[in-house]
C-alpha cells in the first residue's frame, strides 16, 4: 500500500501548520495515495517518525515524503535527508522515496499573482512609480534560492512594476531592509511587499510586520501594502500532485534499473 507524508518546517505558533493539515486532508480525499499524513520537522505534532509510524501501521509499503518546502535549503538537504535515512533504517521493509520541494512551479507563479492583484488591484498601473518586493526567509545554499527569483521574474512579467525585487530575512543578501531602502532610493513611492512563506508562523505574524513597522518610520512618503503569504490554496493539491508523481516515476525507474 502506498502512502504520502507531507513534511513542513513547524513552528512554535501552534495554528501555523494548520494549512498544511487541511491540505493532507484533501489529498486524502481526492485519492492520491490510500494513506495521507501530515508531519513536522520542529516543534509542531505530529513529528516525521510519528506521521511514518501511523502509516506503517496503517499497512503502507512504499512511503512517499514530499517537503513542504518552497526551496531546496538546509532543513530539506540536510534534516530532512537525515531523519528519512533514519526512518528507512528503522523500517527496512518499507520503500522511502523523498519528492521535490515546491520550486519554481508554474502554479506558484499564479498562486502570488493573485496574492498580490488582492493587495494591489492596480497591479503597478498608477501613476506613481510602484515596486514590488519577495520577502523571503533565505538560505546557507544561496543557489537554493533561484526558484523564488524565478517566481519574481514570472510576475513581474504579468504585471507593470519598475521592479520586482526578492530580499532575505537571514543568510542571504539583500536583506528586506536594504531592498526597501534601495528602491525607496530609486524613486519607488509604492512598494508592494510579498511574504513569500507557506504557513502563518512568526516570521509573518511578528518579524516581517516588525520590519515593514520600520520601514515605513523611515519612509513615510511611501505607500506600503502587504500582500497575503501563500497559506492555503486548492492549487498546491496539484502542485504536490505533480511532485508525488513525478517522485513515484524516479523509484520506479531506479527499481528497473
Amino acid at each position: 500500500m502506498n502512502a504520502v507524508v507531507l513534511i513542513g518546517h513547524g513552528s512554535l505558533l501552534s495554528d501555523s501548520g494548520k494549512a498544511m493539515i487541511r491540505l493532507a486532508a484533501q489529498l486524502q480525499k481526492r485519492g492520491i495515495a490510500p494513506i495521507v499524513r501530515p508531519g513536522f520537522l520542529n516543534y509542531s505534532q505530529p513529528t516525521l517518525a510519528e506521521a511514518i509510524a501511523d502509516c506503517v501501521e496503517a499497512g503502507a509499503a512504499q512511503i512517499t515524503v514530499q517537503p513542504y518546502f518552497l526551496i531546496d535549503g538546509k532543513y530539506v538537504r540536510e534534516d530532512l535527508a537525515g531523519e528519512i535515512a533514519q526512518m528507512a533504517a528503522h523500517y527496512p521493509y518499507v520503500t522511502f522515496a523523498m519528492a521535490e520541494v515546491f520550486g519554481p512551479h508554474r502554479l506558484l507563479t499564479d498562486i502570488v499573482f493573485d496574492r498580490i492583484r488582492a493587495a494591489d488591484p492596480a497591479l503597478g498601473m498608477e501613476s506613481r512609480p510602484a515596486a514590488l518586493l519577495f520577502m523571503a526567509h533565505g538560505s546557507p545554499f544561496p543557489e537554493a534560492n533561484a526558484p523564488i527569483e524565478r517566481i519574481a521574474a514570472r510576475v513581474h512579467a504579468r504585471a507593470d512594476y519598475c521592479q520586482a525585487v526578492v530580499s532575505y530575512l537571514d543568510c542571504n543578501q539583500p536583506t528586506i531592509d536594504a531592498a526597501i531602502d534601495q528602491l525607496t532610493a530609486d524613486g519607488a513611492n509604492r512598494i508592494i511587499t510579498v511574504p513569500y512563506f507557506l504557513h502563518e508562523g512568526r516570521h509573518t505574524q511578528r518579524d516581517l510586520p516588525a520590519i515593514l513597522g520600520g520601514a515605513r518610520h523611515r519612509h513615510p512618503q511611501v505607500d506600503f501594502r502587504t500582500a497575503a503569504h501563500l497559506g492555503y490554496d486548492l492549487r498546491f493539491v496539484e502542485i504536490i500532485t505533480d511532485r508525488v508523481k513525478a517522485a513515484k516515476e524516479v523509484e520506479r525507474e531506479r527499481v528497473r534499473e
